[in-house]
Parts: structure tokens; sequence; C-alpha cells
């Protein structure tokens, strides 16, 4: 008798761990490059690319850019708002934006704390 109920425990055990690796594979919609454009700095439009990676942490990833590259010192995700922050040796930028139908939008970006410009993004 005791066989009999090992048996379902063993398959309940199975389905949790089941989705437990579903839940590790779900990944934010911002995984992946993206091609984005900043509005207002000193060079006027720059094209540069973001990458994003999924981690057991949260997100992280890069910034590819004319002036150079650089990794994304914070990333922070909710209720469709970006937040990204890059510190270099120069300077500290902080991006903003919101993700909506697959685009980054209604992009800000900052140096230093002031606002320089706006700045979208497509995958």
């Amino acid at each position: 008798m005791r066989r009999f109920a090992v048996i379902p425990v063993l398959f309940i055990l199975a389905f949790c761990v089941a989705l437990k690796a579903q839940d590790k594979a779900k990944s934010s919609p911002l995984v992946g490059t993206w091609n984005c454009t900043a509005h207002g700095g000193e060079h006027g439009d720059v094209a540069f690319t973001m990458t994003f990676e999924q981690t057991e942490n949260g997100l992280t990833g890069s910034v590819s850019a004319p002036q150079g590259d650089a990794d994304l010192s914070s990333v922070s995700y909710e209720d469709n708002k970006l937040k990204v922050e890059i510190k270099t040796d120069e300077n500290d930028y902080a991006l903003t934006a919101t993700y909506a139908d697959g685009k980054l939008t209604d992009g800000e970006w900052f140096r230093d704390g002031e606002k320089q410009g706006t700045w979208e993004g497509n995958k």
C-alpha cells in the first residue's frame, strides 16, 4: 500500500521541478540586441546598440556606441518601464524608456543627472 502512496508524491515533485524550470526559461521581452538612436546630444543623432541578457539575478547587458563600449551598471524593468545606468570613468549615464508593442519608446537620457535628450530602440 505504501508503494502506491509514493508514486503520487513523486509525480507531484516532478511536476513542481518542471514548473520551476519553465519559470527560469521565461525571460524578459528585453532580452536580445536593440538598435537604438539617441537624439539631443552635442553629436546630433547617435546610433547605438544595447544588448540585454537574463540572469538568475535579473537583467544585465552592455552598450556599444561610436564613443565606445561599456557594461550596463544596473538594469531595472518593471511595469514595462526600463531604467538603465551606465557608469564610466568620465560620466554617469541614465536611460529610461517604456516597452510597448515590441519597441522601446518615450526614452530619455541623462548625463551626470542632467537630461540630454530622447532616444528609442527596436529589436
